[in-house]
């Protein structure tokens, strides 16, 4: 009788490609965390982000690794979008400006996987997928903390939630894409993408 076995060759985290077969995947958690200069007093390089859910219906989830890319947030929302309207008059062109503020700026965070690589962990992502298919009702909301960049806290909505293996993932598909061997191990082959809104911040 012949026996069919399956392998394949991805990085978890930082670490440098490996051979594996079924059974054999070892992961790799990068160390050293990056010093940004100005960080916020109080705030922890490499601390990990967490949510917490209201009312603790569901455990709070503190991130595995934090993203490799995220969108419209530093210390704080990058929520000022200045405008300005060039309105033609009789003799000449008049120009109107307003400071301009979105107050429930939409934040993304990427975790930077392909068919070879891995970021996260199927645990991880299972845990994100239940606060995403779960929302809080009643005028609560989940709580976002960004503690490697704030020690600031932030009521949140999820938008969406994709993975793609072929790291083309977009907020709002809301498509998961999962490889089967990698699956079975405990990680994820891909791009993962988590969009989600500031509704304000936690007094």
């Amino acid at each position: 009788m012949s026996i069919i076995s399956s392998s394949i060759i991805f990085t978890v985290g930082n670490a440098a490609p490996v051979a594996t077969t079924t059974g054999d995947i070892v992961p790799a958690i990068p160390t050293g965390p990056i010093i940004l200069p100005g960080d916020p007093i109080g705030v922890v390089a490499g601390d990990l982000r967490r949510l917490v859910y209201p009312g603790g219906t569901y455990a709070p989830i503190v991130y595995v690794t934090n993203p490799d890319v995220y969108t419209n947030f530093n210390t704080s929302p990058l929520d000022k979008r200045p405008r300005a309207i060039v309105t033609p008059t009789l003799t000449d062109n008049a120009i109107m400006g307003w400071i301009g503020q979105s107050k429930d700026v939409a934040i993304e965070e990427r975790w930077m996987g392909s068919s070879t690589r891995s970021r996260m962990t199927l645990a991880f992502f299972l845990e994100l997928q239940n606060y995403y298919q779960n929302p809080p009702m009643n005028g609560t909301f989940i709580q976002w903390h960004p503690r490697d960049r704030t020690t600031k806290t932030y009521n949140v909505i999820i938008e969406a939630l994709s993975l793609s293996t072929t790291g083309s993932a977009g907020a709002g598909a809301g498509d998961y894409e999962f490889d089967y061997i990698v699956t079975r191990h405990g990680y994820l082959a891909g791009t993962v993408v988590l969009r989600f809104r500031v509704i304000s911040e936690v007094s």
